[in-house]
């Protein structure tokens, strides 16, 4: 990956509750790969059961990253200190409080389960014949109340629930039916000056897809999105960069001449 100007935006150390490596490992892996930028975005559940021990760990994530910025032998990349905010509408109070506790250079909104039930990894769609079409409309609803929130830089792994239906449980799944709902979902992301990111955990998973996909990725950029970043969800230091490069050529197809990160809550833009 020593060639080109590949980022990673999204990752997790074991600051995350499923992260296997020190914050120092991913970043030193992530210098190794010869990374132009490296995103650490641990997780925090605004809806977590253990509210402290989510502050405690998001803090401690944050200020891991602060000690390797001011590492003299990490100049040689772009460190950024981030978040994946999970289900922040589900305990806005608490999503409010994450945010304002560190200062983050970029934010993640992500939705891993929706209110009421396990994240999507663990819920049976055999339980009637039309359970995973009607939890993914569910899904892409509270998304678009998710994006008409709008304190976040970019929306995590959209079409998530696949990872798990069409990959793990092979369920074929009509996507047709939800186009409206996803076009307004990117339209108001669009609108609010927030963006979309590319994540790439689907390409070495059961799904074999990124997250979106590239229909949707298309879609993005015919609507007028311009904001997108790319992240492996890596948690731990071998799942790092993998899939980068692949990204780089889907967003190169899809007309994008390049990619984004993010600063202090501000998009920077660097050609592909």
């Amino acid at each position: 990956m020593k060639n080109g100007l590949y980022i990673d935006c999204h990752t997790h150390s074991n600051n995350s509750p499923d992260g296997d490596c020190s914050v120092h490992d991913m970043v030193q892996t992530a210098r190794d790969l010869g990374l132009f930028a490296y995103g650490l975005s641990d997780h925090c559940e605004a809806n977590d059961p253990d509210p402290l021990k989510c502050v405690e760990m998001t803090r401690k994530s944050f200020l891991d990253m602060q000690k390797e910025k001011e590492a003299f032998e990490h100049k040689d990349i772009k460190l950024l200190a981030g978040v994946e905010l999970g289900q922040a509408l589900q305990d806005e109070a608490m999503a409010e409080k994450i945010l304002s506790m560190c200062g983050f250079d970029f934010v993640i909104g992500s939705l891993h389960n929706l209110k009421g039930f396990e994240d999507f990894a663990f819920l049976d769609y055999h339980i009637t014949e039309n359970a995973a079409p009607v939890l993914v409309g569910k899904y892409f609803n509270e998304l678009l109340e998710l994006a008409q929130w709008n304190k976040f830089d970019v929306l995590g792994h959209l079409t998530y629930p696949l990872r798990y239906i069409q990959g793990v449980m092979k369920i074929s799944l009509d996507m047709s039916s939800y186009e409206y709902i996803i076009d307004e979902i990117l339209k108001i992301v669009i609108q609010n000056g927030k963006g979309i990111e590319i994540n790439t955990s689907g390409l070495r998973q059961a799904l074999g897809l990124t997250m979106p996909n590239k229909a949707i990725v298309k879609r993005y950029k015919d609507l007028g999105g311009e904001i997108i970043t790319v992240g492996s969800d890596a948690h731990c230091t071998k799942d790092l960069g993998k899939g980068i490069a692949d990204a780089y050529e889907l967003l190169k197809e899809c007309g994008f001449d390049h990619v984004c990160y993010f600063e202090q809550r501000k998009p920077m833009f660097i050609k592909i």
